[in-house]
């Protein structure tokens, strides 16, 4: 049985590998919204991605049910976002290959834990 749990570790774990794959892609220099050094990128990345490692290891944390369905929804937006990107500037974009991956995973979630 899948749980809610599971796809909070399995999307925390594919956002890791989007994160690599868009520091190692110049996603700080291409977003369009704003461009970044990479080291704030990578400092944003540390903060966002610890604050949600440290509610998945920490059992007690309160909210953490609501916490794990907030982040399925970022990571849904975050995938959705890319291919976007994409279709805009119908080239490869920072983050494109493993945005697919994302957006699959919460299909699954979604009819596996809420439908």
């Amino acid at each position: 049985m899948v749980t809610l749990e599971m796809f909070f570790l399995i999307f925390l774990c594919i956002q890791l590998i989007h994160f690599i794959e868009e520091a190692t892609t110049g996603f700080n220099v291409s977003f369009p919204l704003f461009k970044m050094p990479i080291g704030v990128f990578i400092i944003f990345e540390l903060v966002f991605q610890g604050f949600f490692w440290f509610v998945f290891l920490n059992e007690a944390f309160g909210g953490r049910e609501v916490l794990a369905h907030v982040f399925a929804l970022l990571m849904f937006a975050n995938g959705l976002w890319h291919i976007v990107w994409w279709g805009i500037e119908k080239k490869y974009v920072s983050g494109l290959v493993t945005a697919p991956i994302l957006l699959i995973t919460f299909i699954i979630f979604y009819f596996s834990t809420i439908a």
